[in-house]
């Protein structure tokens, strides 16, 4: 390699951590110290977003419209801050960092099939169409904005684990700090950026048009099913986007019933079957649907699972949900299996 080609691929990862807010690049110490509010991750060159340390109140009260039993109120403590992904992990993100070097996704666009035990079912097509689009699914278009989905929970953590070994060896991760899914607590925490309300952004809970804003959710017709590129609607306070809609989240916890003692921290029960996911997806809202809806209508219009306290689980090895994708934090080391 001549010396003219290593200052240039120097200078070239230089720039790629550059913070979304301001011009010039954070110091590896502004990252160590989560004293940087927004940064790039180098090489996948997503987005994240500081998340200060803070109490709330989780789970959802008694009278919210959609409240399910298993959303019980208590107060939490997340005593450390951490980041945040601004967006749902996309499948470029996803993509760059999982699939081996020179893999045909020229091929791959016209017949479909995993693409290296991770892979997306919801890419638009050229003639229109949506999660399906006749009997091969062909002549589809790689739609590497959306986000990343038909991937289990250990496939989520292993990617996230990639991170951790490269930003490891770069010298930027904080002290016992390290890439993975977000614990369910930190989620809503996050989630709610403050806010009180079902959703993170006011919104008019009976006008479908007014959650639009914040959140894609779709009715069940097969010519507009499907997920949206990340990132167009509106955000919470925080800088988040697609807390609701799009796909659910995986979260690093097993599910299980809330305490209703105050916590600290808490990562959920220590053994489970189903992992929770968070935030609802593009299914949202029933075909036929309305500008308005009286309350008791709204009840079977709009997916409950959307609010910012609702709650839903999985088996973590489900692998084939085009509703279900992901969202990194860089938090502290958790001993979650």
């Amino acid at each position: 390699m001549t010396s003219r080609t290593a200052t240039l691929g120097t200078l070239i990862l230089l720039l790629a951590f550059v913070p979304t807010s301001i011009g010039v690049a954070p110091s590896a110490s502004d990252v160590k110290l989560l004293s940087d509010k927004d940064y790039t991750v180098p090489g996948v060159e997503m987005k994240m977003k500081l998340i200060p340390a803070g109490a709330f109140t989780m789970g959802s009260p008694a009278g919210e419209l959609c409240r399910r039993a298993d959303e019980l109120q208590h107060k939490v403590t997340i005593s450390k801050p951490f980041y945040m992904g601004a967006c749902e992990v996309t499948q470029r993100e996803f993509y760059k960092l999982m699939v081996p070097p020179g893999y045909d996704y020229e091929a791959w666009r016209f017949k479909r099939g995993p693409i290296h035990d991770g892979m997306a079912f919801c890419w638009r097509y050229p003639r229109g169409g949506g999660l399906i689009n006749g009997s091969g699914a062909t002549g589809g278009e790689l739609t590497d904005r959306n986000p990343m989905e038909c991937v289990t929970w250990a496939r989520a953590g292993e990617f996230c684990g990639k991170l951790t070994e490269i930003e490891r060896k770069a010298g930027r991760l904080p002290r016992g700090y390290v890439y993975r899914l977000p614990t369910e607590a930190e989620w809503e925490y996050a989630c709610r950026a403050g806010s009180k309300t079902p959703y993170n952004v006011e919104c008019d809970p009976g006008d479908l048009n007014s959650i639009r804003e914040f959140a894609h959710v779709a009715t069940f017709s097969f010519t507009s099913f499907g997920t949206r590129k990340v990132g167009e609607r509106k955000p919470n306070a925080w800088g988040l986007y697609d807390m609701h809609g799009n796909v659910y989240e995986w979260c690093l916890d097993w599910y299980g019933p809330y305490d209703k003692s105050a916590a600290k921290d808490p990562t959920g029960p220590a053994k489970g079957t189903e992992k929770v996911v968070r935030g609802g997806c593009f299914a949202g809202v029933h075909k036929g649907d309305k500008k308005r809806h009286d309350k008791k209508d709204l009840d079977q219009q709009v997916n409950p699972f959307l609010r910012s306290a609702a709650r839903y689980s999985i088996p973590p090895q489900i692998s084939s949900y085009a509703i279900l994708g992901f969202r990194v934090v860089l938090g502290p080391e958790l001993d979650v299996k």
